[in-house]
Formats: C-alpha cells, sequence, structure tokens
C-alpha cells in the first residue's frame, strides 16, 4: 500500500512540475515543456540511430592527444610545496617541544 500510495504521490509531483515548468515557459523558441514530452514519447518506439546519428569512434589516447592543454597546470608544484613548508613552519612554531632546526 506505501509503494501505490508514493508512485501515486511521484506521478502528482511530477504533474505539477510540467505544469510549473509550461507556465513558466511562456515563448519559449524550443515550445512548451508538455510539447517537448509528448513529442519524446511519441518518438519512444523508433530506432535511435536515426535519431541518434551514428555514433563517434575514436580511441581515448586519441581524443586525449587532440584536446591536450599546453597551458599551466591546475596545480602547480612550487606553490604547493611552499604552502606545505609555510604550514609546516606553523605547526612546529605552535607545537611545545618541537625541535626547530
Amino acid at each position: 500500500m506505501v509503494v501505490i500510495i508514493g508512485i501515486l504521490v511521484a506521478l502528482v509531483v511530477a504533474g505539477l512540475v510540467l505544469l510549473v515548468a509550461s507556465a513558466m515557459s511562456g515563448g519559449s523558441e524550443h515550445g512548451s515543456p508538455w510539447r517537448s514530452f509528448r513529442a519524446g514519447w511519441a518518438a519512444r518506439g523508433t530506432d535511435p540511430a536515426v535519431v541518434e546519428g551514428e555514433p563517434v569512434d575514436l580511441k581515448l589516447a586519441e581524443f586525449l592527444a587532440v584536446t591536450a592543454d599546453e597551458g599551466d597546470a591546475y596545480l602547480n608544484v612550487e606553490e604547493l610545496g611552499e604552502g606545505l613548508q609555510r604550514a609546516r613552519d606553523r605547526a612546529v612554531s605552535v607545537l611545545p617541544g618541537v625541535n626547530r632546526g
């Protein structure tokens, strides 16, 4: 019984979301969400190859070589080292009885 109530609540909430989205979209260039939903529902039995087109066959190594960025790295080793050194110096200065050499 709880499962049926949960499903019904989920369907009501989904309907409300569709209703609010339809009201909020107004004069959208892509059409209303309700029209998009109905078009998708009607197209669910079509051949996916026709809808999506042909897949692109590309090896991961080729993809990474094409999209490689020659700019600065996200992490800079010198900056990380300086930050760690400052953190170590602060920790040593606060801890009693630690050799500061």
